[in-house]
């Protein structure tokens, strides 16, 4: 049977990066507590036959210090379909009570895209196993909705230019089991992972690059490989900083055996209301047969 074991540092190192981060939060002001909030529609057939709409608002709180941030949010999810299961780093076509399913039709045939649906995605990124989409129970009548799985998020600065312009983060991140595997919103497993990211600013350019490696926890019939998650973005803010507009190319590597990875450009545009209070919107297009076709969402962060 197969098993994945994490290496003992690794989980070290997540545990002590949170800790660390709840210890730097507790001896810095009340300042320091922030609210942060979002709403995200998702749409795409992904590899099956039905399209799924996903619509997901995110509550969180958050604490944050000179070098030290940690942060827990609480998805709720409303789904008309079951096939894709909300995650740590976002939506996954796992099949939901159906992922047999999806492990039953990967590695058939070669070729990409979703021809048993008449779509094709709009770049192919190289030959993979699926070459028609998954067909599966109806589900026209179905919604569902349902809190997801917590998540919680920590990072430490390791550096930071005397100037500010650089700054160099390790990240890490935690997925709670705790929604219904049986309606799509998680896959009843434990998932985490630790990473760095890079950000460097020239005058009003802003300049991001993300790489983190995570550890998924597997469903009943269904293999979920361990992937890495990649970033990299460039952003430019105007009138005296208060606006932010910024594009990124964004990815994983493999995670079903036989399927494309999810990938997507984004856009995104940031405007700071006062010092305490900014709001963001994205929009991103799926590159691949596992990413949504086009997600749109609105983000908020309230400092007190």
């Amino acid at each position: 049977m197969y098993c994945k074991q994490t290496p003992f540092w690794i989980k070290f190192i997540i545990v002590e990066t949170m800790l660390l981060g709840a210890l730097g939060a507790g001896i810095v002001s009340a300042q320091s507590i922030f609210y942060t909030g979002s709403a995200q529609y998702s749409t795409g057939s992904y590899f099956f036959e039905e399209n799924t709409e996903s619509f997901s608002i995110v509550n969180g709180l958050g604490w944050s210090g000179e070098k030290f941030n940690i942060s827990f949010h609480v998805p709720y999810i409303i789904q008309n379909s079951p096939w894709v299961s909300y995650g740590v780093s976002g939506f996954i076509p796992t099949g939901g009570p159906q992922h047999k399913a999806v492990r039953d039709s990967s590695g058939k045939g070669s070729g990409k895209g979703q021809q048993g649906s008449g779509k094709q995605k709009a770049i192919d990124y190289g030959p993979a196993n699926s070459s028609t989409s998954i067909d599966i129970p109806d589900t026209t009548s179905y919604t569902q909705q349902s809190l997801g799985d917590p998540n919680v998020y920590a990072n430490i600065t390791l550096y930071n230019s005397f100037s500010g312009a650089t700054s160099i983060q390790l990240n890490t991140g935690l997925k709670v089991p705790f929604a219904d595997p049986s309606n799509g919103f998680g896959t009843g497993k434990w998932d985490y992972g630790i990473g760095l990211s890079v950000s460097q600013k020239i005058q009003n350019y802003f300049f991001m690059g993300h790489l983190m490696k995570w550890w998924f926890g597997d469903l009943p019939d269904l293999v979920l490989k361990d992937p890495f998650t990649y970033s990299i973005g460039i952003g430019k803010s105007f009138a005296g900083g208060k606006w932010l507009i910024n594009g990124s190319f964004n990815g994983y590597t493999t995670i079903i055996e036989g399927y494309d990875p999810p990938m997507n450009v984004g856009l995104g545009v940031g405007y700071i209301i006062t010092t305490k209070i900014s709001l963001n919107s994205t929009a991103s297009f799926g590159l691949s047969e596992s990413s949504s076709d086009v997600s749109i969402g609105l983000g908020w962060q309230i400092k007190f």
